[in-house]
């Protein structure tokens, strides 16, 4: 009898690791046929284009569209996007119109709701409408050659929806402006800092805020509204995105400082940890359009690259582009008091499917004549203005760019265009090099927007969007070179004052090593543009030490003696970056975490920033004390207990042992489903060298200490002129395909910072194609 029962319990344990392993080989056979090839030549016979098409993919599965006309290329381009990345494609869509709960129950309904809120399907609608006819063709072929994929492939276009049982639908027009308008979202936290600051000076007080933020007598008249500010910090049920670290570097060379006698220009654009990855690399070739570099999947064309003529890259400019305005609403909360009227508000209902549940979800979505209200409580109701939601889309700058003759013509293809604000910068085949702020930052009649204004004076009401001529350029310069990196172009001098717009610039630490290094040398080539990307030398670490070297001295316990001695590198390998950050984290809890405490804040007000501001006595003293004890304390006390906190840790432990990216499918928590995920390869937490103010950018939040929520998103340099020596390298890989050959395969020069030539001759192309698919008409 015992027998038989462990018979059967060893059958059933077997059946219970068995079945994930049949069920992922299931999965895995069903599901290649839908992969792009990966060697061999496939031929499709296919409606819906006029003439025969080459892919032809390379060593680490980049597609080279070959068309003889551009409406056969944008459908091929949209057919391989979707043979490769269908199910982010997917989600992306899904994200942007607030329809993630028709997939994943009832959990999605807060991100839905936000979205719904913010507008953004019902922008892309808009925006559709006001499409030239060339753009709206462009859109129409891809959206033709997505649902040709969608069409012959059915579940299995993405082996993830198969797992959810979820039918794919077709895509269209609006999906691509969705898109965009998501990437444009992410692109600008601005509303994040408004409601930040706004917190900080409810709670602290006038006095410290202003002091925090570092306004004047002038900007505190001019810029602080007559209006209650609300209190609240972001909450799970406003449609409010919290602000989010992150960054990019950017640089173009002129002829006279390069090996070489031609421009260099370099991008890598940092992003929010994704897997997939954010870009797709791509090739395109037909009449009139010769280009290769990073597309986003859902929308045609290059965001970042080259043709045959120019290269071009982009940074955020930071410009605030967002704006709260409260509101005053009637007993009905149906009418906003403007200028001593009433105004009726505009109110939408939206209808939210949810899978698992019988019936949908409702809302009602209310629009001020700012915009979306994106809270309405006891503390406040908010209306958003932002640009994305009144200018065109984006998308078509984008396609424009394509077909670029020179640097001015990038800079046009953007004239139009309401946002997102970035830095473009560009080089040409004719030695030129530019700089220039895109995006249409917005009239203001009164403030900055630097807090939210009062919606019922319609003195603050935006007025309209500022024209782009208006906007920071510069051509040539005389240094021989540009570059960008967040920072406060003003500021740092690159641009005279009266130029300035309202942002939340990033600390300059990144922006003086690129121009430091940048101004050294004129002999720089690719290898010297990847080196400076890889860069881990952290300004800010090395402005901190300094200031606290008497206190290290001073106090000469092992922590003091191991910072002493560190030049100031955020090396994986090495505890002093680990024991450097762990001060600064404690430093300002203890500094700040007594003043939250005390004026009901949810955490400490002190950055690194404002740690070394302090330092510095750009602050006062009285920061150091304790409000909450009769004992008056000073800063060497308070350094002190820092470091004899640190003295008692492991001093072998790395920075890399903590400061660490985890490349997570975003299914892998998700019942069974993210079991054969991890069956077909689990990605493990991986130490990352740098922090957020290195060039090797690699952020961590003080909220989640030392987790690495942001990274270089993509390497890329251009050789303009010699083109098939450019670079370009993903942290991951190209596919997006779980157990594709291609979704990781680029990780370790990634991580090494080393360099992949990415072809572009069609002699190259032909040398490095490893597969070949051909589309011919049906």
């Amino acid at each position: 009898m015992h027998g038989r029962r462990r018979f059967v319990l060893v059958v059933l344990l077997a059946g219970v690791v068995l079945l994930p392993v049949l069920l992922l080989g299931h999965i895995r056979f069903y599901s290649h046929q839908s992969r792009l090839p990966e060697s061999g030549r496939e031929v499709v016979q296919i409606r819906g284009i006029r003439d025969q098409v080459t892919i032809s993919l390379d060593g680490r599965g980049v597609p080279h569209i070959d068309a003889a006309a551009a409406e056969d290329l944008w459908f091929a381009q949209g057919y391989v996007h979707a043979r490769d990345r269908f199910f982010q494609m997917d989600l992306g869509r899904r994200m942007a119109a607030g329809r993630l709960s028709e997939v994943f129950g009832e959990d999605a309904l807060p991100t839905d709701r936000k979205m719904r809120t913010l507008r953004l399907a019902a922008t892309a609608a808009r925006q559709v409408a006001a499409l030239d006819d060339g753009a709206r063709k462009t859109l129409e072929r891809y959206s033709d050659g997505v649902n040709a994929a969608l069409r012959a492939h059915g579940q299995w276009i993405a082996p993830e929806l198969w797992m959810l049982g979820v039918e794919p639908t077709a895509w269209g027009v609006e999906d691509c402006l969705s898109v965009g308008l998501l990437l444009e979202l992410n692109l600008t936290w601005a509303m994040g800092d408004e409601i930040a600051r706004s917190v900080e000076m409810t709670h602290l007080g006038r006095e410290h805020a202003v002091a925090l933020w570092g306004w004047g007598p002038d900007e505190q008249r001019r810029w602080i509204p007559p209006v209650d500010l609300p209190s609240r910090p972001v909450g799970e049920e406003d449609a409010i995105l919290p602000p989010f670290g992150g960054g990019s570097n950017s640089w173009a060379i002129g002829p006279a400082r390069t090996a070489t006698g031609r421009p260099l220009l370099a991008n890598d654009p940092h992003i929010g940890v994704a897997v997939p990855g954010t870009w797709y690399a791509v090739g395109l070739r037909a009449p009139g359009i010769r280009a290769v570099g990073a597309s986003i999947a859902g929308m045609p064309g290059i965001l970042i690259g080259h043709n045959s003529r120019v290269a071009w890259g982009f940074t955020m400019s930071m410009m605030d582009d967002q704006d709260f305005f409260v509101l005053t609403l009637d007993e009905s909360r149906d009418r906003e008091l403007v200028d001593d009227n009433w105004i009726p508000l505009r109110t939408v209902t939206e209808t939210i499917e949810v899978r698992w549940r019988s019936e949908p979800e409702t809302m009602k979505v209310r629009i001020s004549r700012h915009g979306p209200v994106v809270r309405d409580t006891f503390d406040s109701t908010l209306a958003l203005a932002w640009t994305a939601l009144q200018g065109p889309s984006a998308v078509d700058a984008f396609l424009r760019m394509v077909r670029a003759d020179g640097v001015e013509d990038v800079a046009a293809a953007w004239s139009d265009a309401a946002g997102p604000s970035m830095n473009l910068v560009a080089a040409d085949v004719e030695g030129h090099i530019l700089h220039q702020v895109v995006g249409r930052r917005p009239l203001r009649g009164r403030g900055a927007g630097r807090l939210p204004s009062p919606g019922s004076d319609s003195a603050w009401s935006w007025k309209g969007l500022a024209e782009f001529s208006e906007n920071p350029r510069k051509l040539d310069p005389d240094e021989g070179f540009v570059g960008t990196a967040n920072h406060d172009l003003f500021g740092e001098g690159d641009y005279d004052r009266k130029q300035a717009f309202p942002a939340d610039f990033v600390a300059p630490w990144r922006i003086r090593r690129i121009q430091g290094r940048l101004s050294a040398k004129t002999d720089w080539d690719i290898d010297d543009c990847l080196d400076l990307q890889g860069d881990v030398m952290s300004g800010r670490a090395i402005a901190l030490l300094k200031g606290l070297w008497p206190d290290l001295e001073r106090h000469g316990g092992p922590t003091a003696a191991a910072l002493l001695g560190w030049d100031g590198r955020m090396d994986a390998d090495r505890a002093e970056p680990l024991l450097f950050s762990r001060l600064v984290v404690d430093l300002g809890h203890e500094i700040g975490q007594d003043e939250a405490l005390e004026h009901d804040l949810e955490k400490t007000p002190f950055d690194a920033e404002r740690i070394l501001r302090l330092l510095a006595g750009g602050l006062p003293e009285a920061w150091w004390d304790d409000v909450r004890t009769d004992l008056v304390e000073e800063r060497a006390s308070i350094v002190d207990r820092c470091l004899d906190r640190l003295d008692l840790l492991d001093h072998s432990t790395v920075w890399g042992d903590v400061h660490q990216v985890d490349f997570s499918h975003v299914l892998d928590e998700f019942p069974l489903v993210g079991v054969l995920l991890r069956l077909g390869g689990h990605r493990h937490p991986v130490a990352l060298p740098g922090d957020g103010t290195t060039v090797n950018a690699n952020y961590w939040d003080m909220a989640e200490p030392f987790k690495v929520m942001s990274i270089p998103s993509m390497r890329f340099v251009a050789d303009v002129g010699d083109w098939d020596r450019s670079i370009l390298v993903l942290p991951l890989g190209q596919s997006g395909r779980p157990w594709s050959p291609h979704v990781v395969d680029q990780f370790s020069d990634w991580l090494a910072v080393r360099g992949r030539t990415l072809p572009f001759s069609r002699q190259m192309i032909e040398a490095e194609t490893r597969a070949e698919l051909v589309l011919t008409p049906r």
